[in-house]
């Protein structure tokens, strides 16, 4: 089971830092999405699941409800997994807040559901220091969910002076989500200055406490996914109001990216291709795999025509807007200029692009739905990947869409900016980029492309470059264990 961004970087950081020699652990809900199926369960019963053996760790965990234990306590149980040459990872189980829910997150108590979590985690590390146990230096918590722990064992008088040692730190994914309350658009008397002690798991009133404000508050040290988009949160655009709070912890503010399931993403052994390929045959087959890309967007098959696609959700961030008022200069401007779309979203850019669709058929081809298989082969066949977004604090599909050799167009904002280095005519460069928020802008930088694929010696050299990017969780292991190290804790 994988759930948004977040399991990805929660299953390969781990992995890569055991790899580099760290003594790595997970600590998470047992979600009720994570059961193997039964044997009633008549949609799944012809699928092949693995079924977890979990190892019973401690039996009967008692979570104070407050502060310090009593007769209310929540009982949990925590069980491992540990598969061969894998990270071993803890399960807080916990029926009527885990095991008994359909979803991940989304329901009204979530912020009960992941302080129990947090405080969860907390005693789990209390009985292993009494044991003797394994025991970390550093805490490594993601988003809003896991900031409520950073707090716990900074200021509860029952954690922090056992946890005085530890390094707390607290990477952010995305500063929109701040908690289970709209903090952005609330009234000044609901507005959460940090400042108030915690409240209990079941404190009416705890919803209304921003975990992520805290969890910055508290951190030893703070990231995010890109090292532009750590400059970017310190202003007020992107900042989603925490700017004045990041200002000031600012020495703790580091960015680095995330990095890219090399394995899964890999154009030489990618059964989803029409053609494998590599650096060293990737001419032909990209040629191949464009023809394939062609016909299955019902575009005319022409192999110098200019290919560009688009991979992702139709929405105002992603940059639509300016593109959708791009396009219809560039298709009859260059009629040698094709265009593939891929994404669902809102319903005002899918009719925007029917109507392209429909006054260049032969240029324009179109799949407005999601699809999880497609993005690949659209990697290995387009020339280009338009990614135009007015705000990208990571940029998962450039780094898969260098993997595959299409080179990627971006505005520079976040991940984008650091990610993609401009093409220059000696040979150095995997991408192009534009800085204004008008068509106009990604007008000139997808003609500046075009220029270059004209030259195909300039273009192959290009191609290489994007295929040679290493963009790897290996690479990115290494950029977080320097950062654990700088850390200082806070007295």
């Amino acid at each position: 089971m994988t759930v948004g961004g977040l399991s990805q970087v929660s299953y390969f950081l781990p992995m890569s830092l055991q790899k580099a020699g760290e003594d790595v652990r997970i600590f998470t809900p047992k979600f009720g999405a994570m059961d193997p199926p039964t044997s009633d369960d008549k949609e799944n019963e012809n699928k092949k699941r693995k079924v977890w053996k979990l190892e019973m760790e401690v039996e009967g965990l008692r979570v104070p409800l407050q502060n310090k234990p009593g007769e209310d306590d929540l009982i949990c149980n925590v069980k491992s997994y540990e598969p061969k040459g894998r990270v071993k990872t803890y399960f807080l189980e916990n029926r009527e807040y885990y095991e008994l829910r359909a979803n991940v997150f989304g329901y009204k108590d979530d912020h009960v559901r992941f302080m129990l979590m947090c405080k969860g985690c907390l005693e789990w590390l209390l009985l292993q220091k009494e044991s003797g146990g394994w025991w970390p230096d550093v805490v490594h918590c993601n988003d809003w969910h896991a900031a409520y722990l950073i707090e716990l064992a900074r200021t509860v008088s029952r954690y922090k002076k056992i946890f005085a040692e530890l390094k707390l730190v607290l990477t952010v994914h995305n500063f929109v989500y701040q908690g289970n309350f709209d903090f952005k658009y609330c009234g000044a008397e609901d507005r959460d200055d940090g400042k108030s002690p915690l409240l209990g798991i079941l404190d009416e009133r705890l919803y209304k406490q921003n975990a992520l404000l805290r969890g910055i508050m508290w951190a030893d040290g703070i990231s995010t996914v890109s090292p532009t988009h750590a400059k970017e949160i310190l202003t007020e655009e992107y900042g989603e109001g925490l700017n004045k709070v990041l200002a000031k912890k600012k020495v703790k503010l580091v960015g680095i990216l995330n990095g890219l399931d090399v394995a899964t993403f890999n154009p030489a052994k990618d059964k989803l291709l029409k053609v494998r390929f590599d650096e060293r045959n990737y001419v032909k087959a990209r040629g191949e795999n464009k023809a394939f890309l062609q016909g299955l967007f019902d575009l005319s098959i022409q192999s110098d025509a200019f290919l560009l696609a688009y991979v992702g959700r139709l929405t105002q961030q992603k940059g639509l807007t300016m593109m959708l008022s791009a396009l219809p200069h560039l298709l009859a401007e260059y009629p040698k200029v094709q265009m593939v779309v891929l994404g669902g979203g809102d319903d005002v850019y899918r009719n925007q692009l029917t109507l392209l669709q429909e006054r260049y058929p032969d240029q324009v081809g179109l799949h407005l739905v999601s699809n999880f298989r497609m993005p690949r082969k659209i990697f290995a066949g387009a020339d280009a990947v338009l990614i135009p977004s007015l705000f990208e604090p990571g940029g998962i599909v450039a780094l898969e869409s260098l993997r595959y050799g299409a080179v990627p167009i971006v505005r520079r904002t976040g991940g984008l900016n650091d990610i993609v280095e401009d093409f220059r005519p000696e040979g150095k460069g995997n991408g192009f980029s534009f800085v204004g928020r008008n068509a106009w802008s990604l007008y000139g930088a997808v003609v500046s492309a075009m220029t270059t694929f004209s030259n195909k010696e300039l273009w192959y050299k290009l191609v290489k470059n994007c295929l040679r990017a290493d963009f790897s969780w290996d690479f990115v292991a290494r950029e977080y264990q320097k950062w654990y190290r700088q850390v200082k804790i806070e007295r």
